[in-house]
């Protein structure tokens, strides 16, 4: 008997160690490698990261062009005498109307004085004449229009308080009798009695004169901005000073632009 059951109990004894040997073994299969290149391959799943936002290009923001400011326009209310400075002795009078019986204007240079003066630009020779008056005895008036006369380029160009308006081609002096640069203004306004006439139906007289001729048609040599009965000349230098544009242009400028409204020739 103890022979028998000591056999048995060897066999139950080796049959526990083959269990726990299996068992050791399924759960070293179970277990991933610690060394990561040795026994079982393990794959290590790692999330992605988001790819990196592109960083925003540094803008700046776009500048708003300037708006040149409006031009003041003095009236006369009567003759009014002139300054060379603020409250200096008289220089020179202005007449109430011009040659051809409008009210005087004048063009401002820059705003008046607290002091109650205004800066004008005079349409008398030399060109660029300028005097001083008092604010007390105009009417003031503005306006957001600007002239270029261009003579490199045969064009003249209107804009309003910077907004460009129209360009279109023109005649301007010839070599030997150039349209003379600067600034003026538009000083008179006529309405010749022929609007198929050399002049066209209008002439846009300008504070500003020729330095060619002192005389011209029997008067001062003036310049200025005028229709024409030849529309080929339009966009070449053969005048004698004035600048010509196509008629239905100078119609066109004429239903716009006030007295006063600034020139500018380059």
């Amino acid at each position: 008997m103890h022979g028998s059951r000591r056999n048995r109990a060897l066999a139950t004894a080796a049959a526990a160690l083959v269990i726990a040997g299996l068992a050791t073994a399924e759960l070293l299969k179970a277990q991933p490698s610690q060394e990561g290149g040795r026994g079982h391959a393990v794959e290590a799943v790692v999330a992605p990261r988001p790819a990196p936002k592109p960083a925003a290009a540094a803008t700046r923001p776009t500048p708003t062009p300037a708006v040149p400011a409006p031009t003041l326009i003095a009236t006369l209310k009567a003759a009014l005498a002139y300054r060379q400075l603020p409250g200096g002795p008289v220089a020179g009078t202005l007449p109430a109307t011009n040659p051809f019986g409008a009210p005087e204007v004048l063009a401002v240079v820059g705003r008046p004085s607290a002091s109650g003066w205004a800066q004008v630009e005079l349409p008398i020779r030399p060109n660029g004449s300028r005097g001083w008056i008092p604010v007390a005895d105009v009417t003031m008036s503005a306006t957001s229009y600007q002239v270029v006369v261009n003579v490199a380029a045969d064009t003249v160009t209107v804009t309003d308080a910077g907004r460009l308006v129209l360009t279109t081609a023109a005649a301007v002096g010839k070599p030997s009798t150039p349209t003379p640069t600067g600034h003026t203004y538009l000083w008179e306004l006529i309405r010749p009695d022929d609007p198929n006439g050399a002049y066209g139906p209008y002439i846009f007289g300008l504070g500003w004169f020729s330095n060619a001729y002192a005389v011209f048609n029997g008067g001062d040599a003036q310049i200025g901005i005028h229709g024409q009965d030849e529309p080929s000349s339009v966009g070449h230098p053969v005048s004698h000073g004035c600048v010509r544009v196509e008629n239905p242009v100078i119609s066109q400028l004429a239903g716009m632009l006030p007295l006063g409204t600034p020139v500018t020739i380059v």
